[in-house]
């Protein structure tokens, strides 16, 4: 259940514990003075899934890594004139890319 932040005009400020589809409060609960809700600074994210964590990114630099590294024999087999070793490299490569 999340905290507002509240600030009464003859109190000043305050915290309530609310659930998300409760009304935001007008009347102080102490006083019975008007209130607004503020805006809060502290606001607690909770990334869930894959590709938030430093290991995730690590993982996915080091499988571009690789098949960039098959491209480029692929390349240098056309290079050389070896159209042969360039349909099988390409293909080895193709192959690579599916199962990543």
């Amino acid at each position: 259940m999340p905290t507002y932040d509240y600030r009464c005009e003859n109190c000043g400020k305050f915290e309530k514990m609310q659930r998300i589809s409760e009304d935001a409060l007008t009347i102080c609960p102490q006083c019975g003075g008007k209130v607004e809700r503020l805006i809060s600074k502290n606001v607690g994210i909770v990334l869930k899934g894959s590709g938030f964590y430093s290991t995730d990114n690590g993982r996915l630099k080091d499988r571009a890594r690789s098949i960039n590294k098959e491209r480029q024999a692929d390349n240098q087999a056309l290079l050389d004139g070896d159209i042969g070793s360039y349909v099988a490299q390409s293909e080895s490569t193709d192959k690579k890319i599916q199962e990543a």
